[in-house]
């Protein structure tokens, strides 16, 4: 099992280098991140966007990028769609583009290649003292996800889950409390996807939780809350965005924790990272859409 960046970079390593598109990709950041993929034998970068600012950005980098030239963010976004289509490239990456302009060429009924019901997005959380890896989600995309999309969202959560190696992924499904209360439907909703979840046996739902009790083993046991999730679970399903954007701010910004994002639901993973997040994170984000790549290419065959 994967519990940290390091082991991730390791597993990294071990696939093929992919082809990598980014939409968007004139921003210094962006092109910096790539790089280093690209330096580490891990990816072969196709640039889409600004030529000029491309170029610019590449003269001091002795990257072998291919370079696209996209003068409009929208041609961008499709342009890099299409070569997913055309199996000219592996997997996405959303550069200096809007989300929404990106999701739209992902999502057309023509000329998508959008996959799964809902598409929802992935964080993968690095928290300093903390002794694995943290998946949350939605913390970007969904605003208001009904029980439905919420069933997507773990089944899209779960994927990532497996290519980190975990056999039987531990979801806790979050709300302000840990009983059932008709005043906070986050609570009812909870307790209907562990209902829905139950009869499997590949993964375990449990909720609703608050966010102590699925972290920390002390504040469960002192709460007098058992289950197999509880201090214990892989991956945090938030009841709507604000409450999982709020808690994947917080842990970056007061914790130092590093962060990755991809979305999940389409042909391919699509790096998918915040512009104020760290080269770093965006590194980490292009090895976590490797390594999911990889395993779900695995299972197709």
């Amino acid at each position: 099992m994967i519990n940290d960046f390091k082991q991730l970079l390791k597993r990294g390593k071990k696939l093929p280098c992919r082809r990598l598109a980014v939409a968007g990709a004139d921003d210094a950041d962006v092109i910096s991140a790539v790089y280093q993929a690209e330096s580490l034998g891990l990816v072969s970068p196709i640039l889409i966007g600004n030529e000029i600012k491309i170029k610019e950005l590449l003269r001091k980098i002795p990257s072998k990028a291919d370079i696209i030239k996209a003068d409009r963010k929208e041609d961008a976004a499709a342009q890099a769609v299409k070569m997913i289509r055309d199996g000219k490239a592996d997997f996405l990456m959303k550069g200096m583009i809007d989300t929404g302009t990106l999701l739209k060429a992902v999502v057309n009924r023509d000329t998508g290649i959008r996959k799964a019901p809902v598409l929802s997005h992935v964080a993968v959380l690095s928290v300093p003292n903390f002794n694995r890896l943290l998946i949350a989600t939605d913390c970007a995309m969904i605003i208001t996800p009904t029980c439905e999309e919420k069933i997507r969202i773990i089944e899209n959560a779960l994927t990532v889950a497996r290519a980190l190696g975990i056999i039987i992924p531990k979801v806790g499904v979050l709300s302000l409390t840990e009983k059932i209360n008709p005043k906070i439907p986050s609570s009812i909703e909870a307790d209907m996807l562990a209902q829905y979840f139950a009869p499997r046996d590949d993964v375990i739902v449990e909720g609703p939780f608050a966010l102590d009790n699925v972290i920390s083993e002390n504040a469960a046991r002192r709460k007098g809350i058992t289950g197999k999730v509880a201090g214990a679970a892989d991956i945090l399903v938030f009841p709507g965005i604000e409450a999982g954007n709020i808690f994947y701010k917080t842990v970056v910004y007061f914790a130092g924790c590093v962060p990755t994002g991809i979305i999940v639901g389409a042909k391919c993973p699509i790096v998918l990272t915040s512009r104020a997040d760290s080269e770093q994170a965006k590194l980490y984000s292009i090895i976590l859409a490797m390594v999911v790549h990889g395993e779900t290419v695995n299972i197709s065959h």
